[in-house]
């Protein structure tokens, strides 16, 4: 679905302050995948996924989007993939502008030119996805709480039925329990629409919850992109870039650190689970 081959991009490229974002890119996410992209802020993740609808251009290197040379095709085959592939920013809510709510979510679908029976048809499905009552769709978006604002923002998205959704940091500033409610949303999105899904986020443990694989970013550059099992047989090295791994996750190293003979590439508690059962079975002491 997604592809590049030497992306590369700079910022105020030819002067004093350039500086190089994101260098030699090349990854491949087949269509359907879910994919945490995961990285330190100034790792090159948003400037990564700002090119995959186009609303950046490489400074060197190719993007592909289905097939499709992103740079190499018309202006309008551009404006095309700016509804194939949909972005929520980081704290959406801030683009909220229209009236109602209905209006907000309606805008994009609006502007496919589509009719409207359509267009409600795919407002009442984002609003199934997001969890949001229909009581509110004549509601100023302004008048809601910061998570619905949220889910609101997210649904003007989904409603475009994009064959990619790219969100930045869904979760941010949200409450455990709003996080976990988001999270659980966009896999059941995920889950019933197939399509391909791409979670930008700080939190390994969210990404290792809910993606079927990881893209480490580190620098600028792409250091991992695997399965959630693969990238985990690294954790130490991912805990030697300082990312915020699982804390079941530490705890395993840091046991291992200790001698005891446990795998230090545990994600979930169901491994830690497994791996102390083992442990315990060969009499839960530590190695000389």
């Amino acid at each position: 679905m997604i592809k590049t081959e030497n992306l590369s991009h700079l910022y105020s490229e030819g002067t004093p302050f350039q500086t190089t974002a994101i260098e030699d890119i090349n990854i491949h996410i087949p269509k359907g995948d879910y994919v945490g992209v995961i990285g330190h802020t100034g790792s090159g993740k948003s400037t990564l996924i700002a090119h995959f609808n186009a609303i950046l251009k490489p400074t060197s290197g190719k993007i592909f989007i289905d097939g499709q040379d992103l740079w190499s095709a018309d202006k309008k085959t551009r404006i095309q993939t700016r509804f194939d592939v949909g972005l929520v920013f980081q704290y959406p809510e801030h683009q909220l502008f229209e009236e109602t709510v209905y209006k907000d979510i309606s805008f994009g679908p609006k502007n496919m030119g589509l009719p409207e029976y359509e267009i409600h048809k795919r407002v009442d499905k984002a609003l199934d996805f997001v969890g949001l009552d229909r009581a509110l769709l004549d509601k100023s978006p302004f008048d809601l709480s910061g998570g619905q604002k949220r889910r609101v923002a997210i649904a003007g998205v989904m409603a475009l039925e994009p064959k990619v959704l790219i969100l930045d940091e869904p979760a941010a500033g949200l409450d455990p329990r709003g996080r976990d409610e988001i999270l659980s949303r966009i896999r059941d999105y995920h889950r019933e629409t197939k399509s391909t899904v791409l979670l930008v986020s700080h939190s390994m443990e969210d990404v290792s919850r809910n993606a079927n694989s990881i893209l480490v970013m580190n620098k600028g550059r792409c250091v991992m992109h695997d399965s959630v099992p693969a990238v985990f047989e690294r954790a130490e090295d991912l805990v030697g870039m300082g990312l915020d791994v699982p804390k079941i996750t530490r705890v395993f190293i840091s046991l291992r650190e200790k001698g005891y003979p446990v795998s230090p590439n545990v994600y979930t508690v169901e491994q830690g689970k497994d791996e102390l059962m083992k442990l315990l079975r060969k009499g839960g002491e530590a190695n000389d």
